[in-house]
Formats: C-alpha cells, sequence, structure tokens
C-alpha cells in the first residue's frame, strides 16, 4: 500500500512538472519535456527501493549511534572498501535528480521528503534539516512529519531539543498523543527543563506501553535507570 501510494504521488507530481515547463514545436522538445518531468518519479521511487520503506524512524538519537544515517558515518561514506559505498553513490545521483526537480518545482513535497531522508542517510545532517522543514511547511504541518524533522533537528544538535524542536514534539503529541517516539522526546524534553520527577512518570508510562523488542526499549530503558539514580543520589544526600 505504501508503494502504490508513493507510485501515484510521483507520478502526479511528474505530471504536475511536465505541465508547468516552457512549451516548444517539435518531437524533440515533447521528449525532452518527458524525460525531465519523469526526474522526480524516477528518483523518489528509486531512492525509496535502495534506503527501504519510507516509514517514520522508529529509534530516537539517542539509540542510533551505530547507524549510517548519522552523521558520524559520513567519514566512511565516501570509502570504496565500505560494503555500502556503492549504495551511497547511487543515492548521490538519485539526490542530484531529486534536487534539479526541486528547482523547477519547489512545491513537489515528496521530491524535499526524499532529498532530507536521502541527505540523513548519507550522514549530511544540515541538509537533511533543511528538506525538512520544506516539507513540514509543504504538508501543511504533518504531525508525522514533524517528529521526524525533530528527530533530525535533535541529531544534528547532538540530542539537545531547542524551541523549534520542541514546538513540533508538541505539535505531533497534540495530534498523536500515542505516538511512542513523540512520547520518548516529550520525557526527553521535560529532563532538560529539570523537570526529573515528570519525565520519569513519561518514560515509564511508555516503557511499559512499548512493544516487546521494540528499538525505543534501550534508549528508554537507559534513560529510566539515570533519572532513577539522579534520584536516588538525592534523596541519599538529604
Amino acid at each position: 500500500m505504501i508503494w502504490v501510494g508513493l507510485t501515484v504521488l510521483a507520478v502526479l507530481a511528474g505530471s504536475a512538472l511536465y505541465a508547468s515547463l516552457p512549451k516548444s514545436d517539435g518531437h524533440g522538445s515533447r521528449a525532452r519535456r518527458l524525460t525531465f518531468a519523469a526526474l522526480p518519479v524516477i528518483a523518489a521511487l528509486g531512492l525509496y527501493a535502495i534506503i527501504g520503506s519510507p516509514m517514520l524512524p522508529s529509534r530516537p538519537y539517542a539509540d542510533r549511534a551505530g547507524e549510517r544515517n548519522l552523521a558520524a558515518a559520513a567519514a566512511v561514506a565516501d570509502n570504496a572498501t565500505d560494503p555500502d559505498f556503492k549504495t551511497d553513490q547511487q543515492i548521490r545521483r538519485l539526490l542530484n535528480q531529486i534536487v534539479v526537480s526541486l528547482e523547477v518545482n519547489p512545491r513537489n513535497l515528496q521530491g524535499w521528503v526524499a532529498l532530507a531522508r536521502g541527505s540523513l542517510r548519507l550522514g549530511n545532517i544540515e541538509r537533511a534539516v533543511a528538506a525538512f522543514a520544506q516539507a513540514y511547511a509543504l504538508s501543511g504541518h504533518n504531525p508525522l512529519l514533524a517528529i521526524e524533522y525533530a528527530d533530525t533537528r535533535i541529531t544534528a544538535q547532538d540530542g539537545q531539543i531547542d524551541s523549534t524542536s520542541r514546538d513540533l514534539v508538541l505539535h505531533a503529541l497534540g495530534q498523536m498523543p500515542n505516538h511512542l517516539l513523540a512520547r520518548y522526546y516529550y520525557g526527553m524534553m521535560l529532563k532538560q527543563n529539570g523537570k526529573s520527577d515528570q519525565a520519569l512518570r513519561v518514560l515509564s508510562d511508555l516503557y511499559r506501553d512499548l512493544p516487546k523488542d521494540d528499538p525505543l526499549g534501550n534508549a528508554t530503558e537507559s534513560e529510566i535507570k539515570a533519572l532513577q539514580s539522579s534520584a536516588d543520589a538525592v534523596i541519599s544526600a538529604d
């Protein structure tokens, strides 16, 4: 179902781009317009095929240190001996095509999302943040994109939740009160604001609701233990 929806959206984007391109006489001009309009379709679908299912990441910044979609992976992205090097090259080519299509049609929501996720995959966090900002605005403040955008901003800021990320998390949580990643970041926001007791309650409730083997489990459990240790230390000091 996801692939069907993506295909329809990509085709619509390509059709809109085709209609917007300057028209001139001749078969060659028509062929060039068709080729250029097909770029966002081919690039977006190709990028999703390489990266995988375009679902919201299920793990927060704190629990993704070893993944290749973090900035730390940028150091090995250009290494030809890296087993993912070929895939990285393919993603770069697709991203270049998407950038070209966005210059012509900057309101292509799927193009911005694909650019953001592909940039994140390659470790280009700054471009991913900028692309998510565009996608979020074009989406009409979609709550799923809000939490994905917030997650990327928090990654770029070494786990710190700034005012923009806070607003994104609160917006997502208001629309989706049971969303696991939004609840996690709400707990982290409380912790960073010095509200340790509230953070502990939020994260403890989240941990009870997490499915078995959910990727959020390790990060949530670690934060709960840290908060409990801090609380015990305060009691011992008193």
